[in-house]
């Protein structure tokens, strides 16, 4: 059992095991719909997207594997006015490279994601971009282009007794871009972003308990050449039981994200740093695993609530109760296929204004290896 346990370390610690654990190569593809209807009251009526993802694995050697995907995306909203605006096109292109300088127990990342998305929004399109862009409504692509970044990390996974253990560091170095049309063609530079995460995992009887701690901190975003706006640190500890039942399973988990409060850079020296509200978002959910035979029904349940504040945390953010069931069936030895359905519920506020949403969502991902 030690290889298995400290891939999920590793998972935990530095989100490598689909890298350790792919030993053929593997291509994806399928879409997902999402659709969320918004009580009047709040600025968009409706916000739906369509996504088509597309990726690649390739084990180039026993210890060295790449990974590449992107998205065909298309997001839309619509306001109670009638008006629409829709934003399409390929996002970011990701490529990842996955290399075990000691198997299972030192592993090196290298990743880049390199700028075929639509980075550069005008007027209305903004709004789109940050209607998917959400923490508590999560749809599959919430960002179409960001500019180049290049990110390094190193991870290691060893046993302490009946645990494995996991620690993982990386560094995220981006690029500049535009990300609003303007005729000065003003260029956006994210500041660099350093991760450390640390995980834990055991045998549990039958079952398995996973934890996990995620801190990261930021350099100051520039825009014009100039600084523009230093984020606060984010905090994200997560756990996770996962149990067998008979031929069954159940998994329970939970992981929250806490970002404290960022800056606002004065532009001129006559004005002030002007704070931005921490947030604080919190999930918990349970998954059952019902095996048919070599299909599996994957019902689940979860819950978010949001919370944002300046000095202290209120309830600002609002809450969403979701429901998804996925069945996963084979296809002969080579194809998986896996349809999905979801619901949603929930409350969403901001600025002073609060409504209802009700969401939902169908998919098919079908994947081959070879």
């Amino acid at each position: 059992m030690r290889a298995p346990r400290l891939i999920a370390a590793f998972a935990l610690a530095a989100t490598l095991a689909p890298g350790l654990a792919a030993q053929e190569r593997r291509f994806t593809t399928g879409f997902e719909f999402r659709a969320i209807s918004l009580d009047s009251g709040f600025g968009a009526k409706s916000v739906r997207q369509l996504a088509v993802p597309i990726g690649i694995v390739v084990p180039l050697s026993p210890r060295f594997l790449v990974d590449v995907g992107t998205y065909f995306a298309q997001a839309q909203r619509q306001d109670f006015g009638g008006a629409t605006t829709t934003i399409s096109g390929l996002t970011d292109v990701q490529a990842r490279g996955v290399y075990e300088i000691v198997p299972d127990v030192v592993v090196m990342t290298v990743s880049a994601n390199l700028p075929t998305g639509h980075a550069t929004l005008a007027g209305a399109e903004l709004d789109v971009a940050g209607a998917i862009a959400s923490d508590l409504i999560s749809f599959p692509v919430s960002n179409f282009g960001a500019g180049f970044s290049l990110t390094s990390g190193l991870a290691f996974a060893m046993p302490l007794g009946s645990w494995a253990v996991g620690l993982a560091g990386s560094y995220r170095l981006s690029g500049e871009f535009q990300p609003i049309a303007d005729s000065a063609n003003t260029k956006y530079r994210p500041g660099g972003e350093a991760r450390l995460r640390f995980g834990v995992d055991r045998l549990i009887g039958q079952g398995r308990l996973s934890a996990g701690f995620t801190y990261s901190t930021f350099a100051t975003d520039e825009y014009g050449g100039s600084g523009a706006y230093r984020s606060g640190g984010r905090y994200i500890p997560q756990v996770t039981l996962s149990v067998p039942l008979g031929n069954n399973s159940l998994s329970l988990y939970m992981w929250n994200l806490y970002r404290a409060n960022g800056e606002y850079i004065a532009r001129s020296a006559q004005a002030s740093n002007t704070r931005a509200p921490k947030q604080n978002t919190l999930a918990v959910g349970a998954a059952l695993g019902l095996r048919r035979g070599r299909a599996i029904l994957r019902p689940a349940v979860e819950f978010r609530k949001q919370w944002e504040g300046d000095s202290t945390l209120s309830d600002r953010g609002g809450t969403v109760l979701g429901l998804t069931v996925r069945y996963q069936t084979p296809l002969g030895t080579r194809f998986t296929v896996q349809p999905l359905v979801r619901f949603d519920v929930g409350s969403v506020s901001a600025g002073g204004t609060s409504a209802g949403f009700r969401g939902f969502g169908a998919g098919l991902s079908l994947s081959t290896s070879w």
